[in-house]
């Protein structure tokens, strides 16, 4: 996965603060004096701005959660493929504006009104049903890292041009088209014959700052158990058999 953007964030909920000066006694009593007498004293000038770090491992290394790699490639699948389902606890109250100019997604389309497992579901698996494809972390191989500040709060974030690396595992695949849906939601397209990336919307900011979240993917090398099979030809029978639809997220 290539970063195409400015700048890439996927946090891990982890953020830091940290004093941008000393504490003295007098300082201490000043806070003190001020709450007794029912104010609440102004602390903001003795901090720096909170640092939300990317997600990484303990050895500090940069990854992308396999989880959420996957949670993009299942999003767009539903949303592209006609009668797939959502399977989600509830309905979300808010959506953003751009999300919805992008994807236009038909909304309140729920599971338990579907008379059989849906293909989404089928391959990457739902509650009570496993999944048959396994993503890794992603892990930054090639990785710049900068510091941006937003709303006055710092962002650890992967520069354009950083990559990172995984795998996704399958078992039990039936069909070629099951390796061509996951093709399409990884944002490869056939042009001329060709596989062709697109670009993926992925991280925070993605839907109100351009600098952030554009990534594309590559195929470094794939096998497949009892025999080979072609990429390019597994993607047509995808789009032949479903007629998936397509968005543009280079907004």
């Amino acid at each position: 996965m290539k970063v195409e953007s400015e700048l890439l964030h996927v946090g891990g909920g982890k953020y830091t603060i940290s004093l941008n000066k000393g504490i003295s006694k007098k300082d201490v009593d000043q806070w003190i004096d001020s709450v007794l007498k029912g104010s609440v004293p102004d602390l903001s000038g003795y901090f720096n701005p909170p640092i939300h770090e990317f997600n990484k491992y303990s050895d500090g290394r940069l990854v992308i959660p396999g989880a959420t790699i996957k949670g993009m490639v299942r999003t767009r699948l539903e949303l592209s493929i006609p009668d797939s389902c959502y399977v989600v606890n509830r309905q979300s109250n808010y959506s953003s504006p751009r999300y919805i100019n992008i994807f236009r997604p038909a909304f309140r389309r729920y599971y338990h009104k579907f008379p059989q497992v849906c293909v989404v579901d089928d391959l990457l698996g739902t509650a009570k049903l496993a999944s048959r494809v396994n993503f890794t972390d992603f892990v930054g191989s090639n990785v710049k890292v900068k510091k941006v500040n937003i709303n006055n709060e710092d962002y650890e974030c992967a520069e354009k041009g950083s990559t990172f690396t995984g795998k996704v595992l399958f078992r039990s695949i039936r069909r070629p088209e099951e390796i061509g849906m996951l093709l399409y939601g990884f944002g490869f397209r056939l042009v001329n014959g060709k596989l062709q990336q697109k670009i993926q919307l992925l991280g925070r900011f993605k839907y109100i700052d351009k600098r952030f979240g554009r990534v594309s993917f590559s195929i470094r090398s794939s096998s497949l158990t009892g025999g080979k099979i072609d990429l390019s030809q597994a993607l047509q029978k995808f789009v032949s058999s479903y007629r998936p639809r397509d968005f543009n997220e280079a907004w």
